[in-house]
């Protein structure tokens, strides 16, 4: 597992500021969890094919698949992939790229959050701070067939 620590530093209020730039600021209204379902879903596939784009123009070709995820850190890591360092390399050389990864991490967390009911009446800072460290964690997977997003358990 290779790590990306400069993506720690955009966690929290700079994404929650991205989030809240995407869907709105909740604290002035009512959050649909619908609306954030389709904000999330068309943000995920603008940041796989942004994605895919520069780890294309960096000589990187799927499959394999790339399976990226935050884990406790909350820094970006690349898990078990023949080309992790290049992967890396790349996000650290692309603010906008981590900043993305961001986003698409708080609106899914959110949808996570409000389906399980773990987000309670919380709004998007508390729930970006609850989100940190917590098992499960999000993962964003690039295949051929587009971007996926999942939540993985810590193995033991």
């Amino acid at each position: 597992m290779m790590v990306c620590n400069s993506s720690a530093a955009l966690a929290g209020a700079q994404a929650a500021e991205g989030v809240i730039r995407l869907i709105g600021d909740i604290r002035r209204g009512v959050l649909h969890l619908d609306d954030v379902r389709q904000v999330a879903a068309s943000v995920l596939e603008r940041y796989g094919h942004y994605l895919n784009e520069c780890l294309t123009d960096a000589g990187i070709i799927i499959p394999p698949a790339v399976d990226l995820t935050t884990g406790e850190t909350g820094a970006i890591q690349v898990l078990s992939h023949p080309q992790a360092a290049t992967i890396l390399a790349v996000f650290q050389q692309n603010e906008r790229l981590i900043r993305g990864f961001k986003e698409v991490e708080i609106l899914h967390e959110i949808v996570r959050a409000k389906e399980t009911g773990e987000g309670g009446g919380r709004d998007v800072d508390e729930l970006a701070t609850m989100m940190r460290g917590r098992a499960p964690f999000f993962n964003l997977g690039l295949t051929s067939a587009g971007p996926i997003v999942f939540f993985s358990r810590p193995l033991l």
